[in-house]
């Protein structure tokens, strides 16, 4: 007769062998860190071997007993998450044992001889009396949770020749019981064997699939997930924030009371020392700010006065850090604030609570007091001394005031240079920066802003290379401004006249260019953001306010979400560029007169292909001749859109000249 589902278990999987259980769990805890707690749970699992009492739990007990195993195992996925950010499976794999420590205690308790389907397996806890013996019978669980004990120790940070020789000794005393009688021991052993020398040999291989896997994953959470950065901000390396630029993730979220009209700079902090790729400070020292009486307030600078305001959210994964804020700021305040700091390089701090905060920023029409230059912003190392003199003989820099050799700098980076998001990465002597000067003469901000500090140094001008965020995208449905990973941006603050000034030599197509690699799963992690900075609370001042209604949203939101995506597949195909223009918000640049030549052009030839920059678009369907014609208009249209100093009316009426000279 064919064995009944009961009958198959009990024969097919049998109760850990002595010990085994206790085995799996000191691996798991010399991997893990968890030693005393792995010997501890092991004496208990295996004591019921050596006593008779038992107790006697009810299929409801349980089942009970299940579902707060489930439970336990979601409160540890969260916690692992929150706190790990996305190393949390890791800390998930982990704790295992733990999550699934009720039910083994259970079943080596009892006076059963496993646990029954219906409080592993919901499906067929609902089937009640009508579920057959094939889907509804005992199971001891003893082996799978040896298994659970040995894939959680593979989670450690130990990894070496030792773990596996371990784990291929406890599952070889696992299989040992198995082993079919009519096979001799000298049968079975060399197949053990050979089966582990051959699984040592391909786990180098599967290590490195696994490590290829973990970048793959991880870069994606690196580019979606939230992560403050360094709250010190001693040094930076040329390329630090190539790398930043490659991610989409949101940095802060900001509301103003009045639209933007120019892209506003966040300065983080400014740097005065350049060797070897690296811009340092020579001290990192910070002032406390009093905070007003009674309130939480901190006025930067008694004697300025806020002439607007801007309120803020930022996601911080530490207590203490350096923020994006305008170089005019001259107030903090909110209830998430514990303590503010300045430098002399014109960085603010401040101390505060994980996770996302909110404070309102004020700002005054003056900058914030910096130091004022010392010899090392003249400095320029012998490393690059003979490129920086060639260059400079060049443009005949020492001949000409500072004011015009600010405006010479500026118009040789305009003229001679190429904006590139291709990211080098750094060495320690590398020449990238003389390449970028003499030889290729394209990169990001980084090479530009440090290649015109030291140019500006070259011709007498104290300069600092400052870093921080441009702020520039608006998203109407969050009525807020949104600062990304990829909005990173690296400029000069030069002194003359007694004042720091900013100059920014970077092509203003920079941004535009990072834009066009946005992707729809950009649009679904810009949401989940979203819904986890409502449910932190948006609140600057003290309230009573309970979001937990946010939580209600989530339903609709993701039926909008949907909506969303469908309008959006459809905009595509929306032949009226203008008519879709005016639906969206009325935006700084957004009425160039080259859209539509643009619209004119893709329904003359062909639409420009997703994540497709106009100079590529106009070199696929455009012959050569043709294509010159266009060069400079998508070069003022470009400025128009994004340069923050331009004169827009000049531009605008540059702008119709050359569409007419095109059309005609």
């Amino acid at each position: 007769m064919p064995a009944t589902g009961i009958n198959y278990i009990e024969e097919s999987l049998k109760p850990a062998s002595p010990g085994l259980i206790l085995a799996a769990l000191l691996i798991w805890g010399w991997q893990t860190d968890l030693l005393f707690y792995a010997f501890i749970i092991g004496l208990t699992l295996e004591l019921p071997r050596f006593i008779n009492w038992r107790i006697e739990f009810s299929d409801k007990d349980i089942n009970q007993l299940a579902d707060i195993s489930g439970v336990l195992f979601f409160i540890v996925a969260v916690y692992s998450f929150t706190n790990h950010s996305f190393q949390g499976i890791y800390k998930v794999l982990e704790l295992l044992p733990f999550s699934l420590l009720l039910l083994i205690l259970a079943q080596q308790y009892s006076d059963s001889n496993g646990i029954k389907t219906s409080a592993l397996f919901i499906s067929v806890r609902r089937l009640g009396d009508k579920a057959s013996p094939d889907v509804l019978y005992e199971i001891d669980i003893s082996l799978p949770y040896v298994f659970i004990c040995l894939i959680a120790a593979s989670s450690g940070n130990k990894y070496n020749d030792l773990f596996f020789i371990l784990a291929a000794l406890t599952i070889t005393w696992m299989v040992w019981s198995f082993k079919p009688r009519q096979y001799s021991l000298l049968h079975w052993a060399p197949l053990i064997l050979l089966a582990s020398v051959l699984a040592y040999g391909v786990q180098h291989g599967l290590r490195q699939i696994q490590e290829n896997t973990e970048s793959l994953f991880l870069n994606f959470f690196e580019q979606y997930g939230w992560k403050s950065r360094d709250p010190n901000r001693i040094s930076t390396a040329i390329g630090s924030l190539g790398r930043l630029k490659l991610s989409d993730r949101i940095i802060m979220r900001v509301k103003s009371d009045e639209q933007l009209n120019t892209p506003l700079y966040l300065r983080e902090t400014s740097y005065s020392i350049y060797e070897y790729g690296i811009w340092r400070n020579p001290h990192s020292e910070f002032d406390v700010i009093d905070k007003k009486q009674g309130r939480n307030e901190w006025q930067l600078e008694s004697h300025r006065t806020d002439i607007g305001k801007i309120n803020v959210g930022l996601f911080l994964d530490s207590q203490s850090a350096i923020i994006p804020a305008p170089s005019n700021i001259s107030s903090l305040s909110g209830k998430d604030l514990i303590q503010v700091e300045t430098s002399v390089y014109g960085a603010t701090r401040i101390e505060t609570r994980e996770g996302w905060i909110n404070y309102r920023l004020g700002f005054s029409s003056n900058n914030l007091e910096e130091t004022t230059p010392d010899p090392e912003d003249l400095i320029i190392t012998p490393y690059y001394k003979q490129d920086i003199e060639l260059v400079a003989n060049q443009l005949q820099l020492y001949s000409k005031t500072p004011d015009q050799v600010i405006e010479t700098v500026k118009k040789y980076f305009k003229d001679n240079f190429y904006y590139s998001i291709t990211q080098n990465q750094r060495y320690t002597r590398g020449q990238y920066l003389s390449k970028f000067l003499l030889e290729n003469k394209k990169g990001h901000c980084e090479y530009f802003a440090t290649a015109t500090a030291l140019l500006l140094r070259e011709a007498g001008i104290p300069t600092r290379y400052t870093i921080g965020f441009s702020l520039q995208e608006y998203s109407p449905w969050q009525r807020m401004y949104l600062v990304r990973a990829r909005h990173a941006h690296s400029w000069v603050s030069y002194y003359i006249n007694d004042q720091w000034h900013l100059i920014d030599t970077t092509p203003s197509e920079w941004a535009p260019l990072e834009a066009e690699d946005e992707t729809y799963i950009g649009s679904i992690m810009d949401v989940i953001s979203w819904i986890r900075y409502m449910i932190a609370g948006g609140e600057i001042e003290e309230t009573e306010t309970n979001n937990n209604w946010i939580i209600w949203l989530l339903i609709p939101l993701g039926s909008y979400l949907a909506w969303r995506l469908y309008h959006n597949q459809r905009s595509k195909k929306d032949k009226n560029i203008k008519a879709k223009l005016a639906k969206d918000i009325k935006r700084l640049g957004t009425d160039s007169p080259a859209f539509n030549l643009i619209q004119q052009l893709e329904i003359q030839f062909d639409k420009r292909r997703p994540g497709e920059s106009l100079s590529k678009w106009l070199d696929r369907i455009l012959n050569i001749e043709n294509r010159k014609k266009y060069v400079e208009l998508i070069q003022l249209h470009y400025q128009y859109r994004f340069k923050p100093d331009a004169d827009r009316n000049l531009l605008r009426k540059k702008l119709l000249r050359q569409i007419e000279s095109i059309q005609t």
